[in-house]
């Protein structure tokens, strides 16, 4: 026969609970299915999933670490990135402190924050919340000073504030440690230094200089706003003035063209672009052309030859040489890749020929590869000392 508890008996067991519950005892941890089911296994699998860009199994991973361990600490710095990226930035730093308060002897949940803190910013002026994460990466090297992945992720940040000579030296700190991330930091520390040299200007260059393939409206953006391409156009082309006599008009006419005609393009009603597009339709630059639709399809992607025929409208612009528009038409192919009848091959050794643009080692002029926005930026600026 079964024994019943006792009210005290119950009482105090009820007690025990609530004070466990109020201590924040974790629940019971599940049993290790074999050798490698272990936090570390776990989470070390989910960061390579979270870096892969594959957050859900990312986050599948790092709970099973916590599983095994409520308080493995690197899990939540795990769960704090998954969940950024989510846009839960207030859950996403709750999770990242949770990690400093289990363990602030290792870096992971300080860089974490900094991370959540920097994707919940993006957008907006550096000085709102540079200093925050700088603070925070400040502390994780101070835990570990000679940890690659901290300088890696904060030379990121850096990039993404713009702050490229800042971005550049942590990156190179990276291939100086000789660790891990060596890669990575190599490409962004080769990506920075072409920023650098390209020296944007603006904020729409900047901005721009983070894009990794430019589309229609990128260049549109950057030939009127860090190029300013309306004045190397109006220099260019001579003006034309109406002196003949036109009789007055009458405004009580009816004008039937102005009442079908068609708006000169009709797909960037709200695209952020739309000034500088407009701007580029009115000065007819050959590449940036609408379609016949009247659409210019402003986030479609740009290639390397579509590039090299708006890079010599200003080219011709620059060196007021008209007679470059056709000076290699009819000549023999220079790149085993593009044939002398294609519509960008004059322009394409016209750009080369200026310095402007460049062929691969190969010979190679790379036609149909994407165009960044780094390679963009540097290519107007060599225009700008070609005018010069």
């Amino acid at each position: 026969m079964q024994k019943k508890l006792s009210v005290k008996t119950f009482a105090t067991f009820a007690l025990s609970i609530a004070l466990m519950l109020a201590a924040g005892c974790a629940p019971k941890a599940r049993k290790a299915g074999g050798y490698m089911d272990t936090p570390q296994s776990h989470c070390k699998e989910g960061m390579k999933y979270y870096n892969d860009g594959k957050f859900d199994k990312a986050a599948e991973e790092f709970n099973l670490a916590t599983s095994l361990d409520a308080k493995f600490a690197p899990a939540y710095a795990g769960l704090a990135l998954v969940t950024a990226n989510k846009g839960d930035f207030k859950e996403a730093i709750k999770l990242a402190e949770k990690c400093q308060s289990l363990d602030n002897k290792i870096p992971d949940g300080f860089v974490a924050k900094a991370i959540v803190i920097t994707k919940q910013n993006e957008g907006k002026p550096a000085k709102e919340w540079l200093k925050d994460v700088e603070n925070e990466y400040e502390k994780a090297l101070k835990v570990d000073p000679q940890n690659s992945e901290v300088y890696y992720r904060r030379g990121v940040c850096y990039k993404k504030a713009y702050e490229f000579g800042k971005a550049a030296d942590d990156f190179k700190k990276v291939l100086e440690l000789k660790k891990d991330w060596t890669k990575e930091a190599d490409d962004q520390w080769q990506l920075v230094q072409m920023i650098e040299r390209a020296a944007p200007g603006t904020d729409v260059g900047k901005r721009i200089a983070l894009v990794e393939k430019i589309s229609r409206a990128d260049i549109a953006a950057l030939f009127v706003s860090e190029l300013q391409i309306d004045k190397l156009v109006e220099k260019k082309r001579p003006k034309n003035y109406d002196n003949s006599y036109k009789a007055p008009t009458d405004n009580r006419e009816m004008k039937v063209d102005s009442a079908v005609s068609m708006a000169a393009v009709t797909d960037i009603g709200n695209h952020w672009a739309k000034n500088f597009i407009s701007d580029i339709v009115d000065l007819k630059i050959r590449g940036l052309e609408p379609y016949p639709d009247h659409t210019f399809h402003p986030d479609q992607l740009v290639n390397r030859g579509e590039y090299a025929m708006v890079v010599e409208e200003a080219i011709i612009a620059v060196l007021h040489d008209p007679s470059l528009a056709t000076k290699h038409i009819g000549s023999e192919s220079r790149f085993p890749d593009v044939n002398p009848s294609h519509p960008a091959y004059n322009a394409i050794c016209n750009a080369v020929d200026k310095g402007v643009m460049t062929a691969d080692l190969n010979g190679e002029f790379g036609l149909d590869k994407s165009v960044s926005g780094p390679e963009a930026l540097l290519v107007i600026r060599k225009i700008k000392e070609l005018a010069k």
